[in-house]
């Protein structure tokens, strides 16, 4: 019999297309975070979980997990296809609630980044606002009068499934630091993956190459988010994303968008801005999800109780 939630803490997990992050959420607060690559296969997976689970030496409310696709919260699962393919159809909130015990609570990666920052973050102040969320693939969500748009088939703010170009490029293919670090290499025909960050330290070095790969990627993505902009109009476009956290690439983006709204008459001024919590956003908001689903309640002492 699983218990039933009534407060932190709170066991968190990410999965992502390459990394799965995890963390305990207690006393309002995020820590003991750590993170692993993204298994193969279920079982693997799932077997990584359990280790975190008792690594931890506590006993936690519930599990509040973020992964990538267009996820339905009350079928607990995930429909269409994602980042992690073996996910895709399976009853992952059901089969996690059996093997860990624990209530779970599942959401899609970036709509959980729209609920920590309208939670606590960057959109605390404002009614309406869309996220991009920048990393294996281009994510994103959005937010009217704080509430969060879905959609009928839980597909709002799948932003990477635009197609961008005659030859049907979308701009997770085209926009992703991922993708970009892939064609990068193969452009130079190195012998070994490199990273995004390697392809900015070339490109600091001087290297045309790695300058052009970055300058197409700046590209799709401010023809991306023009595109949504104008499409939605919110007051405030955050970015999110590892690659956010880079110093000068939010303002950057945001000169591109900028541009690209004078050079086509629209009149709108761009309110772009990263997202408050960078990297940790998905797992702020995977705790905002739990919190929704199943409710808190006080914790109550041995004093008390």
């Amino acid at each position: 019999m699983t218990k039933q939630p009534n407060t932190d803490p709170l066991l968190v997990i990410d999965i992502g297309g390459t990394t799965v992050k995890y963390g305990t959420w207690a006393n309002d607060l995020l820590a003991d975070k750590g993170r692993f690559d993204t298994p193969h296969t279920w079982p693997d997976l799932l077997a990584d979980l359990l280790r975190v689970q008792k690594q931890a030496n506590r006993d936690f409310a519930g599990v509040a997990i973020s992964l990538p696709g267009s996820v339905d919260t009350v079928a607990g699962k995930i429909s269409g296809t994602s980042a992690v393919d073996y996910l895709n159809g399976f009853p992952i909130k059901a089969a996690l609630n059996a093997a860990m015990g624990l209530p779970v609570s599942i959401q899609n990666d970036a709509n959980c980044a729209a609920l920590a920052e309208s939670w606590k973050g960057n959109a605390q102040d404002v009614d309406d606002a869309m996220l991009l969320i920048i990393g294996t693939g281009i994510g994103g969500s959005l937010l009217l009068n704080h509430q969060l748009v879905t959609g009928k088939n839980n597909f709002t703010g799948e932003f990477g499934y635009m197609v961008m170009n005659e030859v049907g490029g979308t701009l997770s293919e085209l926009a992703s630091p991922v993708r970009m670090a892939q064609r990068y290499g193969r452009e130079k025909r190195l012998l070994t993956a490199v990273t995004a960050q390697d392809v900015y330290d070339d490109a600091a070095a001087g290297d045309v190459t790695a300058q052009q790969c970055i300058h197409e990627m700046l590209r799709w993505l401010s023809v991306g988010a023009f595109n949504s902009y104008v499409s939605v109009n919110p007051q405030r476009l955050l970015i999110g994303g590892g690659i956010s956290a880079r110093p000068g690439f939010v303002a950057q983006l945001r000169a591109l968008i900028q541009r690209l709204m004078r050079d086509n008459g629209a009149p709108i001024d761009v309110d772009v801005q990263p997202c408050r919590f960078l990297n940790d956003a998905n797992l702020i908001g995977a705790v905002r999800q739990f919190y929704l689903e199943y409710g808190t309640a006080p914790v109550v002492t041995a004093a008390e109780g």
